[in-house]
């Protein structure tokens, strides 16, 4: 069965079939002047040229212009961000686009944080080994580091193809522009990342007021103008196991710390 791909703003998505095709023009997904290519085609070709061959009608209706096309089963919800907005109401009634909500929000940003965590602990014990220079909590350089490395994965990542760090990314979750829920740019993915400083500063208010919002954005979100979408359904299981290990992890590391300072000092008796 032959594969295709929907090329739109000089960006390929796919491989779709083309029942895929076929429901994304029914559903407003793939517009009029999106163009279809497949393996061997030299360049893509407008959908409205060749809608015919799959057996369908152009629409006689203006499209909702939904973005990025989510491959799925047909018949399912398809979960899909638009590329321009259209009433709140009417997206969700059709199960056009899912806003994400806060456990998986929080589940997504402990991944992106570990990841980043790693990243930097790593470089800066062989940047220490290699200079000579021991580790101390007080020095400022490597705080300097977990900033810039941080600011660099979010506006990086957030700003790139796939919207999203690999937190994120785990979810199927997807920054975007809240005016027109299409990809940002690395200046707005920055205003973003320092719009979460002020979130934690606030004592978390940022990030606690985020359920309670219409389109379930944080004060950073209203800061960048962006929202974060459910691009496909994701594993509950994920988020709970997640979170879990998260508040897990240091619970039992903290009581074997405490049983080992108490055997110490028993022992010393």
């Amino acid at each position: 069965m032959a594969q295709y791909w929907v090329i739109r703003g000089g960006e390929r998505r796919g491989p779709y079939e083309e029942s895929d095709v076929l429901e994304g023009v029914e559903l407003g997904t793939v517009r009029p002047n999106d163009l279809l290519w497949v393996e061997g085609m030299r360049e893509g070709v407008p959908i409205t040229e060749v809608i015919a061959n799959l057996g369908a009608a152009p629409p006689s209706r203006p499209p909702l212009t939904l973005e990025p096309l989510a491959r799925g089963a047909r018949g399912a919800s398809p979960y899909r961000p638009p590329s321009a907005r259209v009433d709140d109401l009417a997206e969700l009634a059709l199960g056009n686009i899912t806003y994400a909500g806060f456990w998986v929000r929080f589940g997504a940003a402990l991944l992106d944080n570990l990841i980043v965590g790693v990243f930097v602990a790593l470089a800066l014990v062989i940047a220490s080994r290699l200079a000579g220079v021991p580790l101390l909590d007080g020095e400022l350089w490597p705080n300097l580091a977990v900033f810039f490395a941080g600011w660099l994965y979010f506006a990086t990542l957030e700003s790139g193809p796939r919207c999203a760090g690999y937190g994120k990314r785990a979810f199927h979750l997807q920054v975007l522009g809240a005016a027109d829920l299409t990809r940002i740019g690395f200046l707005r993915a920055t205003v973003r990342w320092l719009g979460r400083l002020l979130s934690t500063f606030l004592l978390l208010i940022g990030y606690l007021m985020q359920p309670f919002t219409p389109r379930k954005r944080a004060l950073h979100d209203y800061i960048a103008g962006t929202v974060v979408v459910v691009q496909v359904r994701y594993s509950r299981r994920l988020v709970v196991a997640v979170i879990v290990l998260a508040f897990g992890i240091p619970v039992v590391l903290g009581a074997l710390f405490g049983a080992g300072i108490a055997a110490l000092g028993t022992a010393g008796r």
